[in-house]
């Protein structure tokens, strides 16, 4: 039982990180004057006297998302799956680290900074591990039947990768973010609460759980 209850608590840091960063950025931008949300990316958040908001919500959720790449690895079945999926949701969650540690440069400057190279770098790990996680764990609901997940997994990943091009267009590139990161964030919450309730938290349902998985 004791272990459950673990696994619950690892994969609740994922169900409370996603909404807790979407909503520092949706307030942060309408706060600030002068932000212009559909033109400007959340990362431009960081910069200027109020930034540590920003910085500390990159650090903080990626945390979070760290601790909860445990909780997957945990609440899967053992497999090379189980490992694939708690490393890209844990390597996101280092990304998001980095994005914080590594502050943006302003948009438009001509000169990059050596801190702006490397927030764009792990921001690129961030838009593209996503989809990788939605990708497998797609693959995964399949082998299981579960044409729910399967389809939405998949069609979350797809989408994402088709609005993270947006970003190249400078006067929509903190909408297309925006919209990119309330999907992803949202099915990545999603996943970690469904692993979350699928986790029994009394001793006989766990028992009986781990025989399914090895009848299986």
């Amino acid at each position: 039982m004791k272990e459950s209850v673990t696994t619950r608590r690892l994969l609740a840091c994922g169900t409370a990180a996603g909404p807790l960063f979407v909503i520092v950025v949706l307030v942060g931008g309408a706060l600030r004057p002068g932000y212009r949300p559909i033109r400007q990316a959340a990362s431009e958040l960081a910069l200027g006297s109020t930034g540590w908001i920003q910085i500390t919500n990159f650090l903080v959720c990626g945390a979070l998302f760290v601790v909860c790449a445990f909780g997957v690895r945990r609440a899967l079945r053992p497999g090379p799956a189980a490992w694939i999926a708690a490393a890209l949701t844990g390597l996101f969650g280092v990304a998001l680290i980095a994005s914080g540690l590594f502050v943006t440069d302003v948009a438009g400057q001509a000169q990059r900074t050596w801190h702006g190279t490397a927030h764009n770098a792990a921001g690129s790990v961030v838009f593209l591990s996503l989809p990788l996680l939605t990708f497998t764990w797609a693959c995964q609901a399949a082998r299981r039947r579960s044409w729910v997940w399967a389809t939405t997994s998949a069609i979350t990943g797809v989408t994402m990768l088709f609005l993270i091009q947006g970003l190249a267009i400078a006067e929509y590139r903190g909408l297309y973010q925006r919209i990119t990161i309330g999907l992803g964030w949202t099915w990545l919450t999603a996943f970690a609460l469904h692993l979350r309730r699928a986790t029994p938290t009394h001793p006989r349902a766990a028992a009986d759980r781990r025989g399914y998985r090895r009848r299986r």
